[in-house]
């Protein structure tokens, strides 16, 4: 066994050299001058020297390398946590309602926070090509209107009647807004199945309810798909209180609904396609 295998740091190998240097010592002492073994000493010492200096060379390569490689790692650590904070920030203020992807998508507006590029302007307008022209029989698909965002609903007081709407801005809370969403969409899409049932399948009260529908109609409201005060009250969970109204005002002035009035106090709210 060699002092370079055996030792298992620099300072042992150091006193291994020193134990063999000082033995030599004594050795060449004792025998007054250095004797052919103790050259053979020597060359395996040198030999040993030399294969140090290859392992130090090899040494100082993995540790050149290894420096590269922790620089490496700090700069991917850095991006992880910036990925992690962000995505700890999303998590803690994600929206309780988010757009939802459609059964026809070319009757529902396209809502997303971010920036519309022309390949969402060539789909749009692929869809707007695509969608059904109304006539007085209704298509087998209901439109709805999409969520309002975070950045809409804060601009809510930007818009038209600035006084009166940041005076009711200041009353709603966000998700009241897409709750309401939820529930006219529930309505829209419960009124539309109705009147799209053979009247054979339809019991005396819905027979009812659709004849008061169809009475609804007139030339203005062709092609449109809408709903009543009486249609929000008798398929959702939406309170027409002073909150309610001015829900709806935010949903008309967000674009997401329109008025048809008429005859009389009448008040239809149709979805814009």
């Amino acid at each position: 066994m060699t002092a370079v295998s055996t030792a298992l740091s620099l300072e042992a190998l150091e006193e291994g050299f020193q134990n063999k240097i000082s033995a030599l010592q004594i050795c060449a002492d004792l025998r007054g001058g250095w004797k052919e073994d103790t050259v053979i000493e020597f060359g395996q010492l040198k030999q040993e020297l030399q294969f140090i200096r290859q392992e130090i060379v090899r040494f100082k390569a993995i540790i050149s390398s290894s420096k590269k490689d922790l620089l490496t790692a700090h700069t991917l650590l850095e991006l992880m946590q910036e990925l992690c904070s962000r995505l700890t920030h999303m998590k803690a203020n994600l929206p309780s309602h988010l757009p939802r992807a459609n059964a026809n998508p070319s009757v529902t507006k396209v809502s997303a926070e971010q920036v519309v590029t022309e390949s969402d302007k060539k789909n749009k307008t692929n869809q707007e090509k695509q969608a059904p022209k109304k006539d007085s029989g209704k298509s087998s698909q209901t439109p709805t209107i999409s969520y309002v965002t975070v950045k809409e609903f804060n601009d809510v007081p930007k818009c038209n009647f600035v006084d009166f709407l940041q005076y009711i801005r200041g009353r709603l809370q966000y998700d009241q807004v897409n709750v309401a969403v939820d529930e006219v969409n529930k309505t829209l899409e419960t009124k539309y199945t109705l009147l799209r049932r053979p009247r054979a399948k339809l019991s005396e009260v819905d027979m009812k309810v659709v004849m008061a529908c169809r009475q609804q109609e007139n030339q203005e409201t062709k092609g449109l798909y809408f709903v009543v005060d009486n249609d929000i009250k008798r398929w959702s969970g939406l309170k027409l209180d002073s909150n309610g109204r001015s829900i709806m005002t935010v949903l008309r002035t967000l674009k997401r609904l329109r008025e048809v009035r008429g005859p009389g106090n009448l008040v239809r709210y149709a979805v814009l396609l």
